[in-house]
């Protein structure tokens, strides 16, 4: 049955705004943040420019039109522009390339995929963005690194030095007190299946290798408006554009989009990160052990070592309300990820933190990505990373724009839209439920 452009995905259960098309009246406060501001993160300020990229003019009409720029609309729109080269591909980017998580994570990447049981996709995925790299040259600091998982509660650490788990090395809190100066850890688990990447430099070669391919890319365009039908109408500042696919990337900043305001929110983060420290501090305070540090925690707490030298902790903050893609407090924000610092590690509190930058990312009830064709087909999603994104993102990307293309691979059989979530109440109630639930579960 062909569902009408009005009544398009009312019955896929994303709880999108329909009328008119898919974002709905967007110039109210809960419409697309077109005009947010992004602080610029650690990450960005360490890599080149890229060419000047142009915004949208005019009235086109293309063969696909991908919605975001971050690692999951740049690797689509690579790809789609390698199985199809005579196709015209068009990325619509509301600020500036990568500006979302893509440039403002902690650099951490592994082969797994949150919500999904089954391990054998993920290698093929991470596999397949090592072949990326590889092949397109970039060099982003993707390199193997030894996790350090940390424990806060002695009860867990009983618990795991009781059973260990094969390949993994247990650490006691004596032993992390004397490597890496702090006490306030009761143990620590060892894993050696974890790499690390620079953010924003693998941003770059995203965009450049999309760029090589012939795919354009524009920014400060942002989607106002995306009206189903064959083909798809979107609506952006500077005027309007045509497709006969979409490609929706825009992970946390979806639901502002209008678009599964029912199964997905936006989490923020906030990241810290010191001065550029010398050799012989980083090798005072342990810091050259272990450059990938976590806390198991419902909202977690990572630590890192930048390839720069900079050590930094990234927090998870909570929900903002109707939505948004912008944290009210960034100063309450600064001091939060400074005291949660200086409680873990009193001997660094003096070196200065210097650096800090917010994130949003999309997550799900189940942990489950949400991807795969939706209406009538010629829209596909993929957003909802649940924080573990840089491989699941570029994987997506991949698989997206094999489906999209027609190109056959086993895995597109996971990209399932919106298939075994659960609805989370979207408005004033999730206000109400999420904005004190998350606070009380922060590891403060």
């Amino acid at each position: 049955m062909k569902i009408s452009r009005r009544k398009f995905l009312l019955t896929t259960g994303a709880g999108v705004v329909t009328a008119p098309g898919i974002a709905g009246l967007i110039m109210g406060e809960r419409g697309v943040e077109a005009n947010s501001i992004r602080n610029t993160s650690l990450w960005s300020t360490q890599v080149p420019s890229l060419p000047q990229l142009p915004r949208f003019e005019g009235e086109r009409k293309v063969d696909l039109v991908i919605v975001g720029g971050g690692y999951t609309g740049l690797a689509c729109a690579y790809y789609a522009k390698k199985f199809r080269p005579d196709w015209s591909v068009v990325m619509l980017e509301s600020h500036t390339i990568g500006s979302g998580a893509s440039s403002r994570n902690s650099g951490a990447v592994s082969a797994k995929y949150q919500g999904l049981a089954d391990t054998e996709m993920p290698q093929r995925g991470f596999d397949r963005l090592s072949q990326f790299i590889e092949t397109e040259d970039i060099d982003c600091d993707f390199h193997p690194t030894t996790l350090l998982e940390l424990l806060t509660s002695k009860d867990a650490a009983q618990s795991v030095n009781s059973d260990p788990v094969r390949h993994q090395k247990w650490i006691s809190a004596d032993a992390l007190k004397e490597s890496i100066g702090t006490d306030f850890y009761a143990g620590a688990i060892e894993k050696n299946d974890n790499y690390t990447v620079h953010p924003a430099k693998l941003v770059v070669g995203h965009a450049q290798a999309a760029l090589d391919v012939g795919a354009e890319l524009f920014e400060h365009s942002p989607a106002l408006d995306i009206m189903p039908g064959k083909p798809v109408e979107i609506s952006t500042p500077g005027g309007k554009i045509r497709a006969d696919h979409v490609c929706i990337a825009t992970n946390a900043y979806t639901p502002r989009l209008g678009m599964f305001k029912s199964s997905m929110y936006p989490l923020h983060q906030y990241s810290l990160a010191t001065r550029k420290l010398t050799h012989q501090e980083i090798a005072t305070f342990g810091l050259d052990k272990w450059n990938l540090r976590f806390e198991e925690h419902t909202l977690p707490v990572t630590f890192s070592m930048t390839p720069s030298g900079h050590f930094f902790i990234r927090i998870v903050l909570g929900y903002a309300g109707l939505d948004s893609s912008t944290w009210p407090d960034l100063a309450a924000a600064r001091r939060l990820a400074a005291r949660l610092f200086e409680r873990r590690y009193p001997g660094i509190s003096d070196i200065g933190l210097e650096h800090g930058w917010s994130g949003v990312t999309g997550h799900t009830l189940l942990g489950k990505p949400i991807a795969g064709p939706i209406g009538d087909g010629n829209i596909h999603v993929s957003v909802a990373y649940n924080g573990s994104g840089i491989m699941p993102s570029h994987n997506n990307g991949y698989l997206t724009a094999c489906q999209i293309t027609g190109h056959s691979d086993r895995d597109t059989k996971f990209l399932t839209g919106t298939s075994g979530q659960i609805l989370v109440p979207s408005g004033y109630y999730r206000n109400l439920l999420l904005k004190p639930g998350l606070s009380l579960l922060s590891p403060t």
